[in-house]
């Protein structure tokens, strides 16, 4: 073992040395290419293409190479992002982003500009594609009711590979592998993707494959990770993600696209959760015991397809058009094992969600100064059905075995939704611009009859409910330079709550009595940002929302929506900073804090679960124009207590609440990341948790408490080594 990490040593010095002397002996003549670099444009933020300079609020452009360069094989797209946005919180390591908020709320994820997110919300929208799928990802923070509901924290719109314009045909394979440090065949992880694309004047397409198995996972100790019993792991799993889209170019003005997407994440694991702990009464073993059983394992599957159409010239106006559906089935970890040997449930739920997006953009002229309207109407319409199978557990709840029976978990529900809105953006003058909005949403929910999960055992009636809202936006950009601004902005969020996931562990709630009602967040931000092409880039935020309502999950499962102020305040900053030609430093820093009133009437602290611990990253890189360069980075969690103390407070009054909150030890983890052109292609190659630390993520220390189930609190990944062969022909 200590040879093998020596080896490392040598072999990062010596890519690091021999990068270096390649740029210290070029010919000092030498000239830098002329780069003209284009204003990064975001179009999640305001539905239509605006650069970030003119948008008052934070939002952040993840470009491919970035995302290439952190995916090694296996990693999820939460890991990716965790690393790059200052205000998410850390990722979880399983299957699931539940509990990685931003700004202390929730995140509306979409694909190409259709939400992931239903009112049923599984928490797996960051697994479901491939990070060799993706071209960019565009990060708006901060809540905004432009998309609809789920976007009270912000909105995290993922972009698709399209057809490469410049060739007449394009052909890109890779291939990579990731290990464990103790390098043995049953921890390995293999890649294959391949993707081609062909353009012609009136049509192009793209259609790529990835496949990715997982072997498993081992910790900071050497020890194989155990399966996590609640959201379920990344280890031992198979992933195929296939992408395509077929675009037509009708006429000058006019397109046509078509996408789809069949995406698979499947578990089939031998190793299991040691819950001998439960009848010797002791501390778990964390240790993954082989002998696991199970038939059906769990999975996400899903299925997409997504029509654009656009037109330039619509009276003088822009129209973009989109029609899309999704079904996804998620099967989940059993559940409500124990020493007695009552049977326990495995539940699945599946979720079908289509709908219609249209926006229109108007230029025009108001006292010889621009303003750009933009206005668009949406529908949406979800149905969720939920159930649960039963299965004896023998062996220590290794051996898993279908009794035939089933049951519900929450009534058969559909939720639809019609929004409306009109978005305007005004130059007062040359330098400032104010951007104001009203969006009028309307939400209609429906349910089945139903038997409830909880006894006593009782038939409920179907039901319906229906609530409207009208949300405002209001906010303006300064420009001190062409690369400095200053903005400040309100603006109003709302999510409608998981209805299906409220009816499920309860004894007899109807939606009438359940108090579900549509949450509305109000932001506020104020921020500052120097964007120079080839100099300093700096961004410094202050945020502040509030909500009258709050989503609390018990330790017994059930769900509760609690009339009662919430609050979430914090700072955000990013800087990097590049010199000598061909090297950058930078990092990132996300401090969030947030309270709710308790039942005495107090400020009380929010768990992990809602509010993420301070998260800082550091960067330095090095890249040269001949495709070489290498890149450490640290991110760091700082403990936290504050929550823990406050709900020890609370038990010592006598009073106890759903907020049951963990004590936070932090955590520093480093990378290192290198890529160099060889064969024609491109090799990277990346060390994670490069000191190989054992620690436990955020999510799996909140988790244990929350669920109260301490072999929740399994230990994160070790040392881990990836390498990746791509090229492009």
């Amino acid at each position: 073992m200590r040879l093998s990490h020596f080896s490392l040593c040598l072999l990062t010095t010596a890519i690091c040395t021999h990068l270096y002397a390649d740029e210290v002996t070029a010919p000092s003549l030498q000239t830098k290419k002329a780069d003209t670099q284009l204003a990064p444009i975001v179009v999640t933020a305001t539905r239509t293409p605006k650069s970030i300079a003119e948008v008052a609020g934070t939002v952040q452009t993840i470009r491919g190479e970035e995302i290439a360069q952190q995916a090694g094989a296996g990693r999820k797209v939460a890991d990716v992002l965790a690393q790059l946005v200052p205000p998410l919180a850390p990722s979880s390591g399983t299957t699931s982003n539940y509990g990685q908020t931003m700004r202390g709320r929730n995140v509306l994820v979409m694909i190409d500009g259709v939400s992931q997110t239903g009112s049923r919300d599984v928490a797996r929208q960051l697994n479901s594609i491939s990070p060799n799928m993706i071209d960019h990802i565009e990060v708006v923070s901060g809540a905004t009711s432009i998309y609809g509901s789920g976007a009270t924290g912000g909105i995290i719109n993922i972009i698709t590979k399209r057809a490469d314009k410049s060739e007449p045909v394009a052909f890109q394979t890779k291939l990579g592998m990731t290990s464990a440090d103790n390098f043995r065949g049953d921890s390995l992880a293999y890649q294959v993707g391949q993707t081609a694309s062909f353009s012609h004047d009136k049509v192009d397409g793209f259609l790529g494959l990835d496949y990715t198995s997982r072997g498993s996972q081992f910790d900071g100790n050497g020890d194989r990770i155990s399966l996590s019993p609640w959201q379920g792991s990344t280890m031992d799993t198979d992933t195929i993600d296939v992408n395509g889209r077929l675009n037509f170019n009708l006429t000058d003005h006019q397109s046509l696209s078509f996408g789809a997407q069949y995406y698979k994440d499947e578990q089939d694991t031998e190793y299991g959760p040691d819950y001998s702990y439960l009848k010797t009464k002791t501390q778990p073993s964390y240790k993954a015991i082989k002998g696991w059983s199970l038939d059906n394992q769990p999975f996400t599957e899903r299925y997409a397809f997504n029509t654009q159409y656009q037109n330039q010239n619509f009276l003088g106006q822009i129209l973009n058009v989109e029609a899309y559906y999704r079904n996804e089935k998620s099967r989940f970890v059993p559940y409500g094992y124990s020493a007695d040997g009552v049977d326990v449930k495995q539940s699945q739920s599946n979720v079908d969600y289509a709908g219609i997006r249209s926006t229109v953009q108007s230029d025009l002229k108001v006292a010889e100064r621009d303003l750009k309207l933009t206005y668009g109407l949406d529908y949406d319409w979800e149905k969720d059905h939920q159930w649960a199978e039963f299965y004896k557990p023998t062996n220590n709840g290794l051996v898993y075995t279908a009794t035939g029976e089933t049951q519900g978990s929450g009534p058969d529900t559909q939720i639809q939704n019609i929004g409306t809105f009109l978005q305007g953006d005004y130059a007062l003058t040359e330098r400032l611009n104010v951007q104001a909005g009203v969006r009028y949403q309307y939400v209609q929910a429906d349910t089945d009859s139903y038997l409830t999960a909880r006894k006593p055992y009782t038939l409920m009636a179907a039901d319906s409910t229906d609530s409207d809202k009208f949300l405002f936006n209001l906010g303006a950009v300064y420009k001190l330079t062409d690369a400095q601004q200053i903005y400040a902005n309100f603006s109003q969020g709302y999510s409608y709550p998981d209805v299906q996931r409220v009816l499920r562990d309860v004894a007899a709630y109807t939606l009438t009595t359940s108090g579900i009602a549509p949450i509305t967040v109000n932001s506020y931000e104020l921020g500052w940002r120097l964007n120079q092409d080839d100099g300093l880039n700096l961004g410094l935020t202050g945020f502040y929302n509030t909500s009258d309502k709050v989503v609390q999950f018990n330790s017994d499962r059930s769900v509760n929506i609690v009339d009662t102020d919430q609050r979430v305040y914090g700072a955000e900053a990013n800087i990097s900073y590049p010199f000598m030609e061909n090297y950058k430093v930078g990092g990132t820093l996300g401090y969030t804090r947030g309270q709710y009133k308790n039942g005495a009437n107090n400020w009380h602290e929010l768990n992990a679960f809602a509010i993420s611990p301070i998260k800082g990253t550091l960067f330095a890189e090095w890249n040269n124009d001949d495709g070489y360069g290498v890149r450490a980075q640290m991110q760091a969690i700082k403990g936290t207590d504050k929550a823990y103390q406050d709900d020890q407070a609370l038990k010592a009054a006598g009073l106890t609440d759903s907020n049951s909150a963990a004590e936070i030890k932090g955590y520093t983890t480093m990378d290192v990341l290198a890529h160099f052109p060889m064969a024609k292609g491109r090799v990277d190659f990346g060390v994670y948790n490069v000191w190989g630390n054992q620690y436990k993520t955020v999510f799996a220390q909140q988790a244990a408490v929350t669920n109260a189930n301490t072999l929740l609190a399994i230990p994160a990944e070790g040392r881990t080594f990836a390498l990746s062969y791509t090229i492009n022909y």
